[in-house]
Order: structure tokens, then sequence, then C-alpha cells
């Protein structure tokens, strides 16, 4: 048998997963603990205009903070991993992936997380969509003072 080769980032992105929703163990739907099964709404990924599909999307994460942890379905490949964003810089990523990465961003499953603020969106491939807060497990050193 020979071992699936992973990016050097995934160990660190499951760690912060975990913290903020205890008892997840991988960037799957199915391994992510603590979403309520009454939480999951209709979220077609197949049907609608892909801008369309994004913008939905994007509107759930109006509220996220620096930094994300950003997977999607390119995110398996053994050249990629899961992506790091600033929550300023969201849009132009998703809106560029195709042209920045490869495939359209929206493909398959999608899941954000925000450690700062404790949400988690995760996007599943048969439609649903759940947006859930965990717990915040960062403090940006500029907010230390805030506090």
């Amino acid at each position: 048998m020979t071992a699936v080769k992973k990016h050097v980032n995934w160990e660190f992105a499951e760690m912060l997963l975990a913290a903020v929703l205890p008892g997840s163990t991988a960037y799957d739907p199915d391994r992510i603990a603590g979403i309520p099964l009454d939480g999951w709404a209709p979220f077609d990924i197949e049907e609608r205009d892909s801008d369309v599909i994004e913008d939905d999307f994007l509107s759930y994460c109006d509220d996220l903070e620096d930094p994300l942890i950003v997977v999607n379905s390119t995110s398996f490949d053994e050249d990629q991993g899961p992506f790091f964003v600033e929550a300023s810089r969201l849009v132009d990523f998703v809106k560029a992936f195709p042209t920045r990465v490869r495939d359209y961003f929206m493909y398959a499953s999608v899941i954000v997380v925000s450690p700062l603020t404790g949400f988690v969106i995760v996007v599943q491939d048969d439609g649903y969509i759940v947006k859930v807060r965990g717990n915040a497990i960062m403090v940006m050193q500029d907010k230390l003072g805030e506090k």
C-alpha cells in the first residue's frame, strides 16, 4: 500500500479545526463535529449560475475575520493543500480562483474556518450549507488591547 502524500499545512489546519469544533477529525463534512442536523439549509451548487452560487456563499462569510482556513476540492491535490486567506481578500480569492489556481472554486464541498471568530461554514456538494459557531481560539495581536 502506498501512503498518500499530504501537503505540509494539513496537520496545522486540522489542529485548528479540531480546536474550533472539538471532535472534528478532518476537512470532510462527515467528520466535522458540532453541526446540528437541523442547522443545514438547502444550497444548490449545480443548477445555478456560478457567480450566483459564489455570491450566495460569500454572503455567509461577511462576519468572518482573519485569518481564514479555506478548503475546497482542489485543496486535496498533492500540490495544493488548505488555503490560508485574509478575510478581506476572500471575495478576490473566490472570484479569481479558476485563474490563479485551477478549477471552479465551488466545484464540490467547501469548508471555511475562522479561528478568530469560531465560525465554521460548510458547503456539502450534495446541496446543503451550514454555519456554526464553535470556539474562538485566536486573538490578533492588534486586538489584544481592545479586550
